[in-house]
Formats: C-alpha cells, sequence, structure tokens
C-alpha cells in the first residue's frame, strides 16, 4: 500500500490508532484550506492571471479526487463535439508518465507513447480518442501546443477544474457524492471549499449521490445539469496488431480473477458479477499503480486455472508483459442524459 493509498484509508478511521492520526489529518487541511482559498481569491481579483488560448476551452473536473467518472465524461464530451466537426484535442496532465514537457500521447485512435511515457489515463484517451491527446503539466503551454499543430479549435481539459491558470469557456463538474458531506484533503477527499463549484457552468451527477434540486443548489451559475451513468459494451485484448473487441458473454458463467489499479476496485467486480462472471478473487492496487514484474508474477500465479481480467485502464499498462498474452479488459463508455444540450454549452453558439 503506497502512501497515498494509506491516507486514504483513514478517511474513515476505525479504532483508537486511526482516529489520532486522522485527527492529525484534519490538522494539517487547516493550511491546505487557507491556500486553496488564497488562491481562488488571487485568481478571481485578477492577481493570478490566466492565459487564453486560440480555442475554446472546456474543462471536466471536480472538487474530489478520484472514482467520480471524468475520464469516461472527458472520452464522451470529446468524441462527440469532435462528431459535430469541432477540430478537438484533449488536453490531461498525463498523471505519472516518466517524460517531461509536452508530448503528443496519441492521435486518430492511435496511441503514441507507452503508459510510462504517457500516463495510463492519457494513454487510454489516445486509444480511443479519434483526435489528438495531448499531455503537460503546464496545462497553457499543452493547449498552445495543441492549436499550433493540429489546428485544433476546441480543447476539452481532462481533470482541469482546479487548473485555472488556463481560462477556459466552459467549467463541467462531475458530481458523485455530497462535497458538503465531505472533509478537506488531506483529510478527505475534497480537494478545495465546495463553495468553488459556483464557478461552474454545468453539471453531470454521477452515482445518484445528489438530486438535481440540490445539485442546482451547490452550483448556482450551471446553465445544465444532466445525469451520467456507464455501461460496459464490449471485452477488449491487447494484440501485436491493435486492440480487438469481443462480446460480453465470454463472462457468462466464467470464473475469473478481478485486477484493478483504480479508486473504487470493488466496482469493478460488482461489474463483472452483473455480467455473469463469477469473481474467484480481487487484486486490489492503488489507482495509477505502477505494475512490476513481481505484480504480474504473482498475478498469474494467483489466477490458476482462472481468467484474469482488468479495466482498460489497468491494460493499458499490463500488455507489454508477454506472462499476460490474452488478458482481456472490459471497456466502458459513458451514457449521458441531457447530453444535447451539454453538448451545445460547450460547443459554443453557431455549432449546434
Amino acid at each position: 500500500m503506497g502512501p497515498s493509498s494509506r491516507v486514504e484509508a483513514l478517511w474513515e478511521p476505525r479504532g483508537a490508532r486511526d482516529r489520532a492520526l486522522h485527527a492529525l489529518l484534519r490538522a494539517a487541511s487547516v493550511p491546505y484550506a487557507v491556500a486553496t482559498v488564497a488562491r481562488n481569491v488571487l485568481y478571481d481579483a485578477g492577481v493570478l492571471p490566466s492565459r487564453r488560448v486560440s480555442a475554446r476551452v472546456v474543462s471536466v473536473g471536480n472538487v474530489t479526487v478520484g472514482g467520480t467518472g471524468k475520464t469516461p465524461l472527458t472520452l464522451w464530451l470529446a468524441s462527440a463535439l469532435h462528431a459535430r466537426g469541432r477540430r478537438v484535442a484533449i488536453v490531461t496532465r498525463g498523471y505519472g508518465r516518466r517524460s517531461r514537457g509536452v508530448v503528443t500521447v496519441g492521435d486518430g485512435g492511435r496511441a503514441l507513447l507507452s503508459a510510462r511515457d504517457g500516463g495510463d489515463e492519457a494513454v487510454l484517451l489516445a486509444r480511443r480518442f479519434g483526435g489528438p491527446v495531448v499531455a503537460g503539466a503546464d496545462r497553457v503551454a499543452a493547449a498552445r501546443y495543441a492549436c499550433a499543430t493540429f489546428a485544433s479549435d476546441l480543447i476539452v481539459l481532462d481533470d482541469g477544474f482546479q487548473h485555472r491558470r488556463l481560462a477556459r469557456d466552459v467549467d463541467v463538474v462531475v458530481l458523485a457524492a455530497d462535497p458538503r458531506r465531505q472533509r478537506l484533503l488531506p483529510a478527505g477527499p475534497r480537494r478545495e471549499d465546495w463553495r468553488a463549484l459556483a464557478r461552474a457552468a454545468a453539471a453531470v451527477l454521477a452515482d445518484d449521490a445528489v438530486d438535481e434540486a440540490g445539485a442546482r443548489h451547490l452550483l448556482p451559475r450551471a446553465a445544465v445539469v444532466g445525469r451520467m451513468h456507464t455501461r460496459a459494451t464490449a471485452l477488449v485484448e491487447a494484440a501485436a496488431s491493435g486492440w480487438t473487441e469481443t462480446s460480453l458473454t465470454w463472462l457468462q458463467g466464467r470464473r475469473v480473477v478481478a485486477v484493478a489499479g483504480i479508486a473504487r476496485p470493488h466496482r469493478f467486480a460488482d461489474t463483472l458479477r452483473a455480467l455473469g462472471a463469477t469473481v474467484a478473487a480481487v487484486h486490489a492496487f492503488p489507482d495509477h499503480h505502477p505494475y512490476t514484474p513481481g505484480d504480474v508474477a504473482r498475478l498469474v500465479a494467483s489466477a490458476g486455472v482462472d481468467s484474469l481480467v482488468t479495466t482498460e485502464k489497468d491494460l493499458v499498462k499490463l500488455e507489454p508483459f508477454p506472462a499476460l498474452a490474452g488478458l482481456r479488459a472490459v471497456r466502458i463508455e459513458a451514457v449521458v442524459e441531457g447530453g444535447g444540450a451539454l453538448l451545445d454549452l460547450a460547443g459554443g453558439l453557431g455549432w449546434q
């Protein structure tokens, strides 16, 4: 268990020792809160400037960490706007990558970098999206690069709500839980004060955690409030020629071992069961886990005659290991109710 996982385990303390450690985390959240509020005040006042680029910028983000569905929504939004005729590029940080500067992770549905060099979520987006995916810690530089290199006229900024240095035309937030009931980092998953949601122009509700009336109270500026759920659509298998799709019926009645390095691995196991599989074991790793040969050896040994099944986000990291030839992943897609209004808002007038 990595450092971040140990901290997350304390968000719901059990026992006297955990409660004592959680008290320390709550104390640490005070200076964090002061810093985030001060930063937002400086941006709101224009003391810290936001930089514009030549394209329209639509940010997808939230006020909490992990597991809210930002990546499926980013892919859905970028793909739908691309289908409407916009020259869309996805800009992302490329979390966990070892490369530096601004890089093209992929273009035209083809990944140009490995997950180690591009970041797992960025490579997944590159494999699924028909346009360019650009990664850079400096989002302004990455957006400018996308405009100059690909003539992009619309940037979808992945996980961008807190990255205010890049000016955006529309902020879309994903809500999977009521942020008023969550503690601030590092004592809980909330990244900033929930009142920051007032910056958002649109909300997408996931997991039935907040109803529309509650969302509109949290987001007074929101012109659009939609609802999202995800669905499994296929199994994918890595091959030398690329990823191939097979039917989900392969899972029915089959004993499988689930492998998930995501924020909420138990949900992946629940998905496999809902698809008719018998889950013999679950190997849960921290989000964005960089798999090692030792990890792979343990997975193969534990599976035995059962089949290993993983997420697409993990497949981009596990496919280079020869011992995992034939590994399958469940493909997940977002379904957005009220999506047309969201696309109209994101695309801007004249592109409906």
